[in-house]
């Protein structure tokens, strides 16, 4: 049988924390096994109005089953999280170890369950930022974040546009957390010492996504299976950049037909196939010159360009600067 940690059961035993949770109080629930073979808790802090932080934290010898809400419908409203899967295997939300996302999406159910399998050590730490904070956060440098997470961030209705990001969690984006987790001071210095990393971690995943938005998903209602397709051919794409296949041939590669592969692969990463495939060249065109190795007829050759004209003709429209001058 598996273990079983339930929010909703823990709540209804804490009547003031039930009717919302203060700011600056922690909360912990503890998971309970009889046989004391597994330990861990689930903690929740709220660090000012419209942010608050989250951590999943177990070792286990049983499947744990961990049910967040009672899954009954309530108001939608948007929910802005940052997600840091430091120990563990998240398969409801397909994060690997030492891996996080960034996601904005509508929500009008009360919670879900996790999963977590036996004889694994679970640690994760999530971020959730009211909308209206994190608008007042960014501020004037608004616009300089990826038009699709801009555009999911302005809506008012509910929608099923999701903007969500995944990459490898950095050794700044660790180290913060390492800190939050450790901290050596109590009272109020603990409390501003939380929030301080927090904001820290918010900055370092902010500029991650704005110095790589082609990474980021915009996705309307696909499964799992189908993003798994459309990053297999973004992979085949980019390992084949001097020869890539056919939008018929890319599509049979992936097990899509090619009309299928054209709408999902845009939903996916905001683009066209081919559009994702200039971007991409470009961008390892613009690493290549600033590495200084090679010539730039051979940075043309390895980015899948015959003519060197064509190449920074292409080069110049998406720098605004010939290759030449990059260079120098």
């Amino acid at each position: 049988m598996p273990l079983f940690l339930s929010v909703p059961e823990a709540l209804s035993q804490c009547p003031q924390v039930e009717n919302g949770l203060s700011t600056r109080q922690l909360w912990t629930i503890p998971l309970i096994d009889a046989t004391g073979k597994s330990q861990g808790y689930r903690q929740v802090a709220n660090l000012r109005p419209g942010l608050n932080v989250l951590i999943d934290d177990y070792t286990l010898q049983d499947d744990l089953i961990v049910e967040t809400g009672n899954g009954k419908p309530r108001c939608p409203d948007l929910e802005i999280e940052m997600s840091f899967m430091l120990s563990g295997h998240n398969r409801q939300e397909k994060v690997q170890p030492c891996h996080n996302f960034f996601s904005m999406c509508w929500c009008d159910v009360d919670g879900g369950k996790f999963s977590w399998k036996a004889d694994e050590r679970v640690l994760k730490f999530d971020i959730h930022i009211n909308p209206t904070l994190f608008e007042t956060l960014v501020g004037k440098q608004f616009g300089s974040l990826p038009s699709c997470l801009r555009r999911t961030t302005q809506q008012t209705q509910l929608s099923q546009e999701q903007f969500r990001h995944t990459q490898p969690t950095t050794a700044a984006m660790q180290a913060a957390i390492h800190q939050i987790l450790h901290c050596p001071y109590q009272g109020l210095t603990r409390w501003l010492y939380w929030e301080s990393k927090v904001l820290e971690l918010i900055a370092l995943r902010l500029d991650s996504v704005s110095q790589h938005p082609p990474a980021a998903v915009v996705t309307l209602g696909l499964q799992a299976e189908d993003i798994d397709r459309i990053y297999h051919a973004k992979d085949i794409l980019t390992q084949q950049l001097d020869n890539p296949p056919s939008l018929v041939d890319l599509a049979r590669q992936v097990g899509l037909n090619d009309c299928t592969l054209k709408r999902q692969f845009r939903q996916v990463f905001g683009t066209t196939v081919f559009g994702y495939l200039h971007h991409y060249r470009m961008e390892q065109a613009q690493a290549l010159l600033l590495k200084n190795q090679l010539s730039i007829n051979a940075i043309a050759r390895a980015v899948g360009y015959t003519n060197p004209c064509s190449f920074s003709t292409a080069f110049r429209k998406k720098f605004g600067v010939s290759p030449k001058t990059m260079r120098q």
